[in-house]
């Protein structure tokens, strides 16, 4: 049994993607492990240690009385098993604690919303999505707050053609093939590198996975940017897929421009993975 991870901060987004992780693990028969991560203001220097973990400790039990009651109507809404959907709360930085909690519990997936109770989606992006989407050793899943609550049946994955794209596509196979998805291997080559030579490395990747339910494009765009929403356009998917290291495509996403095309206006969700 699979075991997935979704953060919660109690938001509207929060029940709106919980109900996309609970989907997905429904398909995958999976456990859901739901984390809620707390802070305190600074506690002023008068205070004694004592009075300091005394409102932590209250403070979570108000919080673990929350959390439950999310749990529930998890539940209610998801139709899951309640023996496969646990709670956990953690003091600390909510990114820091969910990348702990994934690594300790050996999680499977990461499943999140992209806004945090502050509604400030730059915000959500620039602290705990970006820290996770970055650090985390398993596939994360991005949920918008207006995706559509459906399998990913249709996949991009938006690939740059550096380093090892047979691991990378494997990975990305290994995560949607259980919902019998078709996935579009696509490179956005800019007009003035036609002759680098992914060509011949898309004739090699439809040799290598020629059996499996995958297609390979390269395809001459003025951007990339331009060149990826022109194909999201048109092939109307339902999942983006990118993977993830310091020097990828995936990394101008975090640009504010770009994160609220491909985020907030594409209502698409995201899967992202380490390469």
């Amino acid at each position: 049994m699979k075991t997935i991870l979704f953060p919660t901060d109690f938001s509207k987004n929060a029940f709106h993607a919980a109900e996309y992780a609970g989907m997905l693990a429904k398909k995958l028969e999976a456990r859901v492990i739901l984390l809620h991560a707390f802070s305190i203001p600074m506690v002023p220097a008068t205070h004694t240690s004592y009075n300091a973990r005394f409102a932590i400790d209250s403070y979570r039990k108000s919080l673990s009385k929350e959390l439950e009651e999310f749990r529930n109507k998890f539940i209610e809404r998801t139709s899951l098993p309640k023996e496969t959907v646990s709670t956990k709360i953690e003091y600390g930085f909510a990114a820091d604690k969910i990348l702990e909690v994934a690594e300790d519990m050996n999680v499977d997936m990461i499943v999140m919303g992209t806004k945090g109770a502050s509604n400030f989606l730059d915000r959500w992006l620039g602290t705990n999505a970006q820290k996770v989407m970055k650090e985390a050793k398993c596939p994360v899943w991005i949920v918008p707050l207006k995706a559509k609550l459906e399998y990913p049946e249709n996949v991009i994955y938006a690939a740059d053609f550096e380093e090892d794209e047979i691991l990378a596509t494997q990975k990305v196979l290994y995560s949607v093939q259980p919902f019998g998805a078709n996935c579009n291997v696509v490179h956005i080559n800019d007009f003035l590198a036609i002759y680098s030579g992914e060509g011949e490395l898309v004739y090699r990747l439809n040799d290598e996975f020629e059996t499996e339910n995958v297609s390979f494009q390269n395809i001459n765009s003025e951007g990339v940017i331009a060149g990826l929403e022109a194909h999201i356009k048109k092939s109307k998917p339902n999942l983006l897929a990118f993977a993830y290291h310091e020097k990828s495509f995936i990394s101008k996403l975090f640009e504010p421009s770009i994160t609220k095309h491909f985020v907030q206006e594409a209502k698409l969700p995201m899967l992202i993975f380490k390469k």
